[in-house]
């Protein structure tokens, strides 16, 4: 792959071609389909996979459908259908769910999800959701999770595994059920997450201890025949920008949330009253670390851009946004297996060295290496990609190989770009001091 510029020339990546064509459709401003359109059926068929992978699937079928194949057409309205028919099983779902954490006495509120809608995604029918992400404080999160298991719920990983995460184990119930090749099958179980934290100092080695204060700004909506607690507004952009933030430091695919945050910058650009409210309730360290999730968003999918958010990102650190223009686009669009990125980003916002120490360990180090049988349930799940597989004696060797070779290059990557975004940033501030 080579690098291009994306979001009408905001951002460079190293991105497929079939990615940069579906790339330039969803852009907010000067949306171009001109690359998708010239395609053949079995183009469309790269696209369409590649476009459910990354869950961008619906956002395309909400756009303009005039000039694409017939079946293609129908193939996308089928999606929209399929995801309004599940729609309703998210409802009864949360319903449920909800009804059995009232009764054990425990307050909660929903993040992302059906909770996204207007302002993210259009209306909640059209988001594919394939679980519900319920927040109540780190007290009460054990009550909760027992709760859900009393109606039927099973944790569907044992608790070591969530460790370091944001939530209890995730419950799924467990019942009948086979894929079929439909990623957006109404029938497809719903899982529920029980969220005990809004910000993980733990992982991210950053404290934002103001986002504990999130809880008691929480307000009650209704949307979608659900009525629900749910961020303040304001609150709700920090903490999803932060969820971004923490995706872009793991190096995970994160390009659906990204374009759902550009949609809300797009239609709040103008409204003032609200970016006046986000810069007296977030502090200007919390909003800093808003800044590039924002900046990524809104340049890679082209938005309108709030003046405050403009402000915002131009006080960053020089190194940090000459990395947004070095390794965010990378980052953002997947380019990279194993990109290391993340790590160098999380190096420059930590706050003292012994947190650095732990972020360079974690960048050179090959993470969680897994056992052979976590291996095979891996290459054996009826959803995983359908690839001529090694036999069963060679999968662990192979997989260990891998690990090794992607490893490698990944540590490479992050002294490599690391060198370059120090020395690039030491001669920018450099040039500001001798003008």
């Amino acid at each position: 792959m080579r690098a291009q510029l994306i979001g009408n020339g905001l951002l460079t990546a190293r991105v497929a071609e079939p990615l940069a064509a579906v790339l330039a459709a969803l852009q907010m401003q000067g949306a171009n389909c001109e690359a998708l359109l010239v395609r053949n059926d079995a183009g469309w068929q790269e696209i369409l996979q590649l476009c459910d992978r990354r869950q961008l699937t619906l956002p395309l079928a909400m756009r303009r459908s005039k000039g694409l194949p017939a079946w293609v057409q129908e193939r996308l309205r089928r999606n929209l259908a399929d995801t309004a028919e599940r729609f309703v099983r998210v409802r009864a779902t949360y319903r449920e769910a909800s009804a059995a954490l009232d009764a054990a006495g425990v307050q909660q509120l929903v993040l992302k999800g059906f909770a996204q809608a207007p302002e993210y995604v259009t209306a909640p029918q059209f988001r594919m959701q394939g679980d519900i992400d319920f927040y109540t404080p780190k007290s009460h999160a054990r009550a909760a999770f027992e709760a859900l298991v009393a109606i039927g719920y099973g944790s569907a990983g044992p608790e070591e595994d969530y460790e370091d995460a944001d939530h209890s184990p995730t419950l799924i119930r467990f019942r009948e059920w086979r894929w079929n090749g439909n990623r957006f099958d109404p029938e497809m179980p719903l899982a529920l997450e029980v969220h005990h934290c809004l910000w993980n100092a733990a992982v991210s080695l950053i404290e934002l201890p103001e986002t504990e204060v999130f809880w008691k700004r929480r307000i009650s909506r209704k949307i979608g025949g659900l009525s629900f607690c749910s961020l303040d507004p304001v609150d709700h952009l920090g903490y999803f920008a932060l969820h971004i933030l923490r995706e872009v430091l793991l190096g995970r695919d994160l390009l659906h949330h990204a374009l759902e945050l550009a949609t809300f910058l797009h239609l709040r650009a103008d409204d003032a009253a609200f970016w006046k409210v986000w810069q007296a309730q977030h502090s200007e360290r919390l909003r800093r670390m808003q800044a590039i999730p924002l900046a990524l968003a809104g340049a890679a999918f082209s938005s309108r851009m709030p003046d405050a958010v403009r402000e915002q990102i131009e006080r960053l650190p020089a190194d940090q946004k000459r990395w947004i223009e070095m390794c965010g686009g990378d980052l953002l669009t997947g380019a990279r297996v194993r990109n290391r990125d993340g790590r160098l980003l999380q190096w420059m916002l930590a706050d003292s060295p012994a947190e650095r120490r732990k972020i360079l360990w974690r960048a050179v180090s090959p993470g969680v290496i897994a056992t052979p049988a976590r291996v095979n349930s891996w290459l054996d799940h009826p959803a995983a990609a359908k690839p001529r597989k090694p036999r069963r004696f060679w999968r662990y060797p192979a997989y260990l190989a891998g690990r090794v070779s992607l490893n490698g290059a990944a540590v490479l990557r992050f002294f490599v770009n690391g060198l370059a975004v120090l020395v690039s940033s030491f001669m920018l501030r450099r040039h500001a001091t001798h003008q």
